[in-house]
């Protein structure tokens, strides 16, 4: 009776074992995406523009300029959000640096820097899909374009989420 017993409780316990250990491994694993923005140069004048906003160098958080644009979710039954803000200028190289906040509605909050920006580039967002693939638009969410005041501000003009087509990028 004690061997039947004890027969017993080593198959349960192989059992449980060989489901815990199943469950791991088909559990989903946390994708992680690199980087999230694109430079597109020479994208002003090519596309029509919904909003514009005024970005600071080195504004601080609590600035009262808003860069803030929201748009619907191409993928999702969401909105997402994109807020750069102007890091600063280089006068010899006459390049801008942006760090962009990139809040997709449903999958995360991911904070990216992007450089080597001129003033007439463009900046694309890239999204993940529902099966978290990274999707481009074929035209960039916001184009920059520097003042006479080059150190100090980046005026943002945003091009309309209706212009954006979507698709895998290429591996």
């Amino acid at each position: 009776m004690k061997k039947w017993l004890l027969l017993s409780l080593v198959l349960i316990v192989v059992v449980v074992s060989i489901l815990v250990i199943r469950g791991r491994l088909d559990t989903p694993k946390p994708v992680v995406y690199g980087s999230l923005l694109v430079r597109v140069p020479n994208s002003a004048y090519k596309y029509s523009l919904c909003s514009e906003a005024f970005s600071f160098a080195k504004a601080p958080a609590d600035n009262p300029y808003k860069t803030d644009f929201t748009f619907h979710d191409p993928f999702r039954k969401a909105m997402d959000t994109i807020i750069p803000r102007f890091l600063g200028y280089d006068n010899q190289s006459q390049i801008v640096s942006f760090s962009v906040k990139i809040i997709i509605d449903q999958v995360a909050t991911f904070d990216q820097t992007i450089s080597h920006i001129q003033g007439t580039d463009g900046i694309s967002i890239l999204i993940p899909n529902t099966e978290n693939q990274l999707q481009h638009s074929s035209v960039p969410q916001f184009i920059i374009s520097l003042s006479e005041h080059r150190g100090n501000l980046a005026v943002l003009d945003y091009t309309c989420p209706d212009q954006w087509i979507w698709s895998a990028m290429k591996t």
